[in-house]
């Protein structure tokens, strides 16, 4: 009997034997890890591109390493241009790996609605990604050679990681993005993406500096770096609770950098005679350079030094702000979130004229900076 059952398992088992025609070969796939998309006003037409990864499995040396390849179609809609390219391509395109958006600049100034549209009811499309807008078509970025010569996916990748060392630079999740776009008072910042060129260099390269603003659903224009920082102080703390960054100022006729770290930030709306915000930084620092001698081991210098940083940084932010209320007129900092939330029977009242009101509203910024390292390990006590 034992004997019978193991003749009819391995009767089973070369009935099962051999691959199966619904089965995908790893030199069938093509990883998409970066995505752009583009719009020409003149012909109204989308092109959409796909940075891909190939496997590559032609050798047993080979075996595990990945090779890139860019690929464009173009159409009527961003569907049809989508759909295009996969008629253009002998791989089957994976985007479980996408890692980020790239919008044209001419895609963001008149179709970012329909790009919104389009990837939210897309499947495919993480809502994990970064959208960034490119200065200039996002194709021609796609096909750049990066610094480093590694894969451009991983170039970008390590862009982001560095922002939080610098902070003039932005990353925003397409999650993020479209529950912003969809609030009728306040706008929002997303990435931008450029290629640039160092006066020693040759060539140019990818590059993410900056940011663009968005408000309504539409695109505005763009951010400075030095917006981009105050951005990010004055966001939640997800986005600043890791940020450093370095400041240079005049100081008794000598220029001092700083290396500043936000330990605690505030954001407070009241509507009592009228809507007001008020702002409190503290941060802490250490000191990077000084241009000429200063005797910044007695304590008066040390609280000058404390007090022209932190009326340095209160300017700064105040510029910003003036800049975003008055020159833009859009609330990225999301004011409106916080009137809501505090006095919603106010805000009620409020919302209805709430474009008038915004570039209206004075704002208090209060900035504490304290020293605490001089350099060469000598850390400050309590003063």
């Amino acid at each position: 009997m034992n004997t019978v059952k193991i003749i009819l398992s391995i009767c089973l088992l070369t009935c099962t034997a051999g691959c199966s025609a619904d089965v995908t070969e790893i030199s069938d796939i093509a990883l998409v890890t970066a995505t752009g998309i583009d719009y020409d006003k003149k012909t109204k037409k989308y092109t959409f591109t796909s940075y891909c990864l190939l496997p590559t499995t032609t050798s047993t040396a080979n075996t595990g390493k990945l090779s890139d390849w860019v690929v464009s179609a173009s159409g009527s809609s961003i569907l049809d241009a989508a759909k295009k390219l996969r008629s253009q391509v002998g791989k089957t395109l994976i985007w479980q790996h996408n890692k980020f958006i790239i919008i044209g600049e001419g895609a963001a100034r008149y179709s970012f609605y329909e790009i919104m549209d389009f990837m939210i009811r897309n499947r495919q499309i993480r809502i994990t990604s970064f959208l960034f807008v490119s200065k200039g078509r996002a194709v021609n970025l796609l096909h750049m050679n990066t610094e480093t010569e590694d894969l451009l996916s991983n170039d970008l990748l390590g862009k982001v990681r560095n922002e939080k060392d610098w902070g003039r630079s932005i990353s925003q999740s397409i999650q993020n993005i479209a529950n912003w776009n969809t609030d009728p008072y306040r706008g929002f910042v997303a990435g931008k993406i450029s290629k640039s060129r160092h006066s020693f260099k040759s060539k140019d390269a990818l590059s993410l500096s900056g940011g663009s603003v968005f408000n309504h659903g539409k695109w505005v224009g763009w951010l400075d770096e030095q917006d981009v920082l105050v951005v990010h102080l004055l966001s939640d703390k997800s986005k600043w609770k890791n940020l450093t960054f370095s400041e240079s100022f005049p100081f008794h006729d000598s220029n001092v950098t700083l290396h500043f770290k936000l330990d605690k930030q505030s954001i407070q709306c009241r509507d009592t005679d009228g809507p007001t915000v008020d702002i409190h930084l503290s941060l802490t620092s250490t000191v990077g350079e000084i241009e000429h001698y200063l005797s910044v081991d007695k304590l008066d210098t040390i609280i000058q030094l404390e007090h022209a940083a932190s009326t340095f940084l209160e300017n700064k932010i105040k510029h910003s702000l003036s800049h975003f209320q008055k020159d833009l007129n859009v609330d990225v900092i999301g004011f409106s979130d916080l009137f809501y939330q505090h006095y919603p029977k106010e805000w009620a009242a409020l919302k209805h004229k709430w474009s008038d009101i915004y570039p209206t509203i004075p704002v208090q910024a209060h900035v504490t900076v304290k020293i605490d390292k001089l350099g060469l390990n000598q850390y400050l006590g309590d003063h």
